[in-house]
């Protein structure tokens, strides 16, 4: 049973709340050097020139610019880190600049701040970029309306931007050395994940192998979808992704027969592991009997990929995507912000939020309350996770980070030395993300205190002045735009569940046509839909158990949708091998059937039992889409 699954299983037997636990990323990754060490210079640079110059203060804008992008590296291709880092950096400038124009305006900033939460609520909704840029505009506007500094708005602005350029700068440096090296990094993840499968074809490993070449999809194809003409070395790490699925389906196809994969296939493939690691030529392949359907699809999936290492030309029709112009994209956008209950919903919550603690703060209620306002537009982020969890995240975090920022304030005195200390948090940062809200928030409370110190000379004090008004930031979260929406206590498994049962039902309509061009890509999309879903319901069993336990009802079905979409893969893959392909008439009765369960769930009603035409090809595709019918029926998912 995946991890996940085992984990909602956990909850429900009584083991700690999941909202205690609950992760930013979707699993723990182990202590980075490179992106500490990173973060650490890019922040404190600025700041060691401005002491130099004897002008503490010109090193702080800088340095919250270098903060701001090096917190939005997701890793990646660099052109994808390059574009994600530098709209944060730019969206935080230009929300700087505006705040700061509006300082000191009274109850128009008030409305200024409602009206930037609204346009960066729809931004966040067009994507990865568009989600971090959207939430650097709000927090920089927040930070330039609510702090006076120094200087005119417009070159404050400019230092903020060039210090995200500094960041930037930094992590790209790798670039021209090995300028693929992401790419190249991704594509070898995936064929060690791989090699497990060999051994083992357990739930846990098959989500692994899925999660980890959606990865390599979304870093290989961002990398190449932009790229000036034809690039013939990018093709070729999307057509061993490519063949790296066909391989997976191949060894479930086997499973199906009853038959272990061969030795040689295993020994082959991590031969090809190492190949692609080392820059080298791979063996020949090790000949192995083909005496079956998937035996013979694993075998050919096997001898294609090494052909790929080994310098076979990749033909266009192999790649595994839809080219789509700027028109559509933009198009596509925009139809994101303006469309869909849920954006509207998400809107209407920060507005309100950032309206009271806006409010709060022009009352003069609470001293340095533009923090208040800072927690709310990082705690009501639905795309980052559970609300519920980074609110009691925040709060505990903030609370251990004003402890440790108070006992460095009292010890080390205010000068230069600050600096080692703020170099040691800057570097924190990362690892703190990659764990969960709550360690961020313990790293970035005592990081932001001596930052403000060395503008203010608050002293110790500013701890708890942090720690109130992060508390009242919290409060608002949870009374104004968490408890009173009944969104926030439906997490959307069950419309997400009804895309894959969509998305599966487009791969049949064309898996069968060893013609069409586009099977690749429809599979894809299934599986990419497959582990959108897996997201959703590792988030709302992160839920308070009000909404948890009603989730992880879907544990069975959800169980079942995996077997049905790897069925589909299987038999796909044994019929272009030797098996008789199925007819016309029940491919689209599965498909049809599939169409109706969708339906159903989107309606909230009990799907019906398919009536199905008993065809050999299809039988494993049958009794996987009979079961998922009555796991969903008995198991009624809330």
């Amino acid at each position: 049973m995946p991890r996940l699954f085992r984990r909602a299983a956990d909850q429900l037997a009584g083991a700690a709340p999941g909202w205690l636990v609950e992760t930013v990323r979707p699993a723990p990754a182990p202590l980075r050097w490179g992106p500490m060490l990173r973060t650490a210079v890019a922040v404190t640079t600025p700041l060691i020139l401005g002491v130099a110059a004897g002008q503490v203060v010109a090193g702080l804008l800088p340095a919250m610019g270098a903060m701001t992008a090096s917190v939005s590296d997701r890793g990646g291709s660099y052109r994808a880190r390059t574009i994600l880092m530098g709209a944060a950096g730019l969206a935080g400038g230009l929300g700087y600049l505006a705040g700061a124009l509006v300082h000191g305006h009274g109850w128009w900033t008030v409305l200024f701040l409602v009206v930037v939460s609204v346009v960066s609520a729809l931004i966040s909704t067009v994507g990865a970029t568009g989600s971090m840029a959207g939430l650097q505009l709000l927090v920089m506007a927040v930070i330039g309306a609510g702090i006076e500094v120094p200087g005119s708005p417009g070159q404050n602005a400019l230092m903020f931007v060039l210090g995200a350029g500094w960041a930037v700068a930094l992590a790209v440096t790798g670039w021209l050395a090995r300028p693929r090296a992401a790419e190249e990094a991704s594509v070898i993840a995936v064929y060690r994940t791989l090699s497990l499968l060999f051994s083992s074809r357990d739930p846990d490993t098959l989500v692994a192998f899925d999660i980890t070449l959606k990865n390599g999809y979304e870093t290989v194809l961002g990398a190449r979808s932009r790229a000036a003409g034809t690039d013939p070395e990018r093709r070729r790490l999307v057509a061993l992704l490519n063949q790296a699925s066909l391989i997976r389906n191949a060894l479930i196809s086997l499973d199906h027969e009853g038959r272990e994969p061969p030795r040689e296939a295993a020994e082959t493939v991590e031969d090809l592991t190492e190949a692609i690691a080392g820059g080298r030529e791979p063996s020949e392949p090790r000949p192995c009997e083909c005496d079956s359907p998937a035996l013979r699809a694993l075998c050919s999936a096997v001898r294609e990929a090494v052909e790929l290492v080994s310098g076979r030309e990749v033909a266009s029709d192999q790649l595994p995507y839809e080219p789509v112009g700027h028109a559509h994209r933009l198009r596509a956008m925009w139809g994101k912000m303006w469309y869909g209950h849920l954006t509207r919903v998400y809107t209407a919550r920060l507005a309100l939020c950032m309206g009271a603690a806006a409010a709060i703060s022009e009352l003069d209620l609470f001293e340095r309350s533009y923090w208040t306002s800072l927690t709310v537009a990082l705690v009501l982020k639905p795309d980052f996770g559970s609300v519920f969890a980074r609110a009691v995240q925040r709060a505990l975090g903030t609370f251990a980070g004003a402890l440790i920022g108070t006992a460095v304030l009292l010890v080390v005195p205010y000068g230069p030395a600050i600096l080692i200390p703020i170099a040691v948090f800057a570097a924190l940062l990362p690892y703190g993300m990659q764990r969960n809200w709550g360690l961020m928030s313990t790293f970035q409370a005592p990081l932001v205190l001596l930052l403000v110190d060395l503008l203010t000379h608050g002293g110790p004090k500013l701890a708890e002045i942090r720690l109130l008004d992060t508390l009242i930031g919290c409060l608002i979260v949870l009374l104004l735009g968490y408890l009173p929406w009944s969104a926030s206590w439906e997490a959307p498994v069950g419309p997400q569940f009804a895309e894959v049962l969509s998305a599966v039902a487009g791969y049949l309509r064309h898996a069968f046509d060893p013609w069409d061009g586009t099977r690749s890509t429809h599979l894809r999309k299934a599986y990419d839909a497959l582990a959108d879903l897996r997201t959703v319901f590792q988030r709302a069993v992160t839920e308070p158990p009000a909404i948890s336990g009603r989730i992880t009802t879907w544990l069975p079905a959800l169980v079942s949708l995996e077997q049905l979409t790897d069925a589909s893969a299987a038999t796909a893959a044994r019929t272009d091998h030797g098996m008789p392909p199925p007819s016309e008439e029940a491919v689209h009765a599965v498909v049809a059937a599939l169409e109706d369960i969708a339906a159903d769930i989107r309606a909230g009603r009990t799907p019906d039992k398919p009536e199905l035409p008993e065809e050999e090809a299809l039988e494993r595709v049958n009794s996987a889409l009979y079961r998922l019918r009555d796991t969903v029926s008995e198991n009624r998912p809330g």
